[in-house]
């Protein structure tokens, strides 16, 4: 089957071979196979080639395409996260995720031969990480694309597991232990977080889901894999401490280097990151062997980073530039619930306005003594007008937060 495959790719140096859902047991075959011969793969759902408009070519094997993109060497692509219609291709080496391989290795010593379980669609990044990381040690990953809480009463209890998810997952299990539609589970021995903000306080709810798991959470982009990781004994409020082999820059408004504990926009170099995006327009900001994702924060004496915000959540209201991300973190703390989204909408004089979107019901008192609270710490422009309940929290095929779907809900 190996050489079958390998007969479809005319130029392994300018094509990379996809495998769609029907064919993605096949991928998990012969995935480090091909690439260990020099092709380049990766996974891709249907959606995804219709919603992209991407250019892809069938061969003789159904479910299975070819796609042109030049690669200077044995490559991967996965999917970021985004809209429907906005999703990035990331091209990355082979030989770059190895390298985050190892960061994961150095972690997981007490159960090394742990079976990955990976939530949502393999195509996306967090997805393919933790379903290839598992591969390489010779673990063929479990494959759970949705909420079906029956999957978690077949694990094999003489099995250790690791589970890849995103605190939108995460609440979902937090969720379900509290309403004692699954008991606590005991044969995931670590949890690995990523994607958004993850607080303590939701770490310390994961753990009741999870009692024998070491919980981790990590920062870090598509494009960077891995930037920070928070171990299970860090209680600060940073993202986790840079990772070995991780060179971060944090410079102001005039890309001059900027001392710890200054917040500015965060630059990274390191053996992890990306090669290209897919789609040919895309680009990254580049300075001196560095790129930036449009993030911000501070590194402390300690190493660790500290995430301020994405600028493309920064907004005027009130005549006041503000950090939306900064606002929510707030929100959800003063709550203590993590299904809650600020979103920013004009209003009938096109100001702009914030209204909190909530997968939980706020009760009305409570409702005006956030209010109060939120005018006396952060002023006007950190109010939110309104709350618009949404219990059926939409979510994306990677566990993230579906954006555009909570917008149609204004």
């Amino acid at each position: 089957m190996q050489q079958t495959l390998q007969h479809f790719v005319s130029n392994p140096k300018k094509e990379i071979l996809l495998f769609d859902e029907s064919q993605h047991p096949l991928f998990l075959t012969y995935a480090l196979l091909l690439l260990s011969s020099g092709y380049s793969v990766g996974p891709i759902t249907l959606d995804i080639i219709k919603s992209l408009n991407l250019e892809v070519e069938r061969t003789d094997s159904e479910g299975v395409f070819t796609c042109s993109h030049p690669v200077a060497q044995p490559s991967i692509l996965c999917f970021s996260s985004g809209t429907k219609k906005h999703q990035k291709g990331i091209v990355r080496t082979y030989q770059s995720w190895q390298h985050s391989f190892s960061i994961i290795a150095k972690e997981i010593t007490d159960f090394p031969s742990a079976r990955a379980i990976v939530l949502g669609s393999l195509p996306y990044s967090l997805s393919l990480f933790g379903a290839m990381e598992s591969a390489q040690r010779g673990k063929r990953p479990l494959l759970f694309p949705t909420h079906n809480l029956r999957f978690y009463t077949t694990l094999d209890p003489e099995e250790n597991y690791i589970l890849w998810a995103t605190p939108s997952h995460c609440s979902f299990f937090i969720h379900a232990l509290a309403k004692a539609q699954i008991k606590p589970i005991e044969t995931v021995k670590y949890v690995f977080v990523g994607g958004a903000h993850f607080s303590n306080q939701l770490r310390s709810q994961l753990q009741q889901v999870f009692p024998k798991a070491y919980v981790y959470s990590f920062y870090g982009a598509s494009e960077t894999s891995f930037i920070a990781l928070k171990r299970p004994d860090d209680v600060s409020e940073s993202v986790g401490t840079l990772c070995q082999g991780v060179t971060l820059s944090v410079k102001d408004e005039n890309n001059q280097q900027l001392p710890s504990n200054s917040p500015g926009m965060l630059w990274v170099k390191s053996n992890q990151v990306f090669d290209s995006y897919l789609q040919k327009g895309l680009k990254t900001n580049q300075l001196d062997g560095f790129i930036s994702i449009n993030d911000s924060g501070f590194v402390d004496h300690q190493n660790r980073l500290f995430f301020s915000g994405r600028t493309a959540r920064k907004v005027s209201i009130s005549g006041h530039i503000i950090d939306v991300d900064a606002l929510e973190k707030w929100y959800k703390r003063e709550l203590q619930k993590e299904d809650i989204v600020l979103l920013v909408k004009p209003n009938e004089t096109k100001e702009n306005t914030l209204i909190l979107c909530a997968k939980y019901p706020i009760a009305e008192n409570q409702w005006q003594r956030l209010k109060k609270m939120a005018l006396g710490e952060l002023g006007t422009q950190g109010v939110a007008k309104k709350w618009v309940h949404c219990p059926e929290w939409p979510l994306l095929k990677n566990g993230k937060v579906d954006m555009q779907k909570l917008k149609s809900f204004l």
